[in-house]
Parts: structure tokens; C-alpha cells; sequence
């Protein structure tokens, strides 16, 4: 029961990641640096940007598996689905209709975007499952280079962002933006989330204190 409780998080993190990476596209104000790849991918291809995504997120899974010498973590294609058929839902359904011209709406839709997007990459990573390859490598450059979880990420955003600016997609403020704030949100909402990982590493370290 208790591990069913922790899947309903995971995934409630996961949708809330989607549906603030889907805010932020909305807002007009600049795509987020590791989306402007899809994005841009999806602009000179016939698919979905969350169909990109997916395809982008299995090769990354692969290269974790390099970096860490390991086997490939297939049961990331669980996060990998989720992320990618919500965001689609989010874009193509929900919130497709949705413009706004009003400079305070675009930057009240992108800054709740925003803070979504960290609240629901926190919560997710707080939890025993599975972890999306981009996350995932993030958490391996933390440990391979000994930097911050923020620090790692903004160089790796900003480099994603060249990649989709090359490619087309709409990198604009916004994109500096997310590049230089979601990796401290995350550091930030990822101490406020830590009662979730109590739920199940508490149990492990009273049997160590037991024995």
C-alpha cells in the first residue's frame, strides 16, 4: 500500500513537470532549453513534440548506461511514456487554444510554468522509481563532477538551448530564464519535497539501528 501511495506521487510529479514544461511553450516568452530540441525537431519532422521527446529520452537512456557502465535503465520507459504522452495532451488538447498577447499573462503563465516544472521534477525524484534519462544524466554529472544539482544543470540547459536555437525553435528570454532558474528551483523544491523520500528510507534506517 504504502509503494502504491509513493507510484500515485510519482506520477502526479511527472504529469505537474508536463504541465508546466507545457505553460512555459504556451507563454510565447521562449521554449525551455531542453524542450527547444523537441520543439525544434518537431518543427521540420511530422510528429508530436512529445513524440520527440520520447524517441530523444531512450538515446539519452542509452548513454546513461555509457557513463555509468552499466545495462540501460528500461524501466525509465515508464517516466520516459508518462512525460511524453502528457505533455502532449497538455500542448495538443487542453491547453491548445491558448494564447495570450498580454505581456503579464505571458509572464504569469511562464513564471507558474516555471515553478510547476521544479515542484513536479522534485517531487517525482523524491520517490523510489524510476527517473527520466535527462534528470537522471543530471544526477550523474552531480556526482561525476561533485557540482551542484543547479549548477550541472544550467550548463546542460544552456548547451541544449544552442542545440534547439540551431534547430529553430523559439529560444528566446524565456529560455535564459529557465536556464538559469529551474536548476535552484529544483535545489530548492527538492529540500522542501524530502518528507516524500522519508515515506520510504525511514523504514530502512530503523532496521540499521535495529541490528
Amino acid at each position: 500500500m504504502k509503494y502504491f501511495f509513493l507510484f500515485i506521487i510519482y506520477v502526479a510529479g511527472l504529469v505537474v513537470s508536463s504541465l508546466g514544461l507545457a505553460l512555459i511553450i504556451k507563454s510565447g516568452l521562449g521554449v525551455g532549453p531542453g524542450d527547444s530540441i523537441a520543439v525544434g525537431l518537431s518543427m521540420h519532422l511530422p510528429v508530436t513534440v512529445g513524440s520527440v521527446m520520447i524517441v530523444a529520452f531512450v538515446i539519452l537512456l542509452l548513454v546513461n548506461a555509457k557513463l555509468e557502465h552499466k545495462r540501460p535503465q528500461f524501466e525509465s520507459l515508464i517516466p520516459i511514456i508518462i512525460r511524453g504522452r502528457t505533455l502532449d495532451i497538455f500542448l495538443y488538447g487542453l491547453l491548445e487554444n491558448m494564447e495570450y498577447e498580454a505581456w503579464w499573462a505571458q509572464w504569469g503563465i511562464f513564471s507558474l510554468g516555471l515553478f510547476a516544472t521544479a515542484v513536479g521534477i522534485s517531487v517525482y525524484l523524491r520517490t523510489p522509481f524510476p527517473r527520466i534519462p535527462l534528470d537522471h544524466f543530471m544526477m550523474i554529472m552531480n556526482e561525476k563532477t561533485n557540482q551542484s544539482k543547479s549548477t550541472v544543470r544550467i550548463f546542460s540547459e544552456s548547451g541544449m538551448a544552442l542545440i534547439g536555437f540551431l534547430l529553430g525553435a523559439p529560444v528566446g528570454f524565456g529560455t535564459l530564464i529557465v536556464a538559469l532558474l529551474l536548476g535552484p528551483l529544483i535545489q530548492w523544491t527538492f529540500q522542501w519535497a524530502r518528507p516524500i523520500a522519508a515515506l520510504w528510507t525511514e523504514p530502512k534506517k530503523k532496521m540499521t539501528q535495529k541490528a
